[in-house]
């Protein structure tokens, strides 16, 4: 008999700025018991080679969350086949 073996995953929808360096999302492999923060941490560490890694911290701290439609806390905790939705601040003056 196969085994067969459920994919932890998260979808990770960018906004903003993100979307012009990331593209429009990408997929995070979650653990047990993660958090958005820990989905965060993975992002910023997948896009650190294509942005200033200052400016992507700043984005990241002062963006808002939308997970599986609803604004959600860093702290929220996240499951397989859930989709985050990363919205990047406006700037402007």
């Amino acid at each position: 008999m196969e085994t067969v073996v459920e994919r932890k995953e998260v979808v990770v929808k960018f906004m903003g700025v993100l979307r012009d360096t990331a593209g429009p999302e990408m997929v995070v492999t979650i653990k047990d018991n993660s958090r958005i923060s820990d989905v965060l941490q993975d992002v910023q560490k997948r896009l650190e080679p294509l942005m200033d890694k200052n400016l992507l911290s700043k984005i990241l701290r002062y963006s808002r969350l939308v997970l599986n439609g609803v604004y959600a806390p860093d702290e929220a905790e996240v499951k397989p086949g859930d989709v985050l939705m990363i919205i990047s601040p406006a700037a402007g003056g």
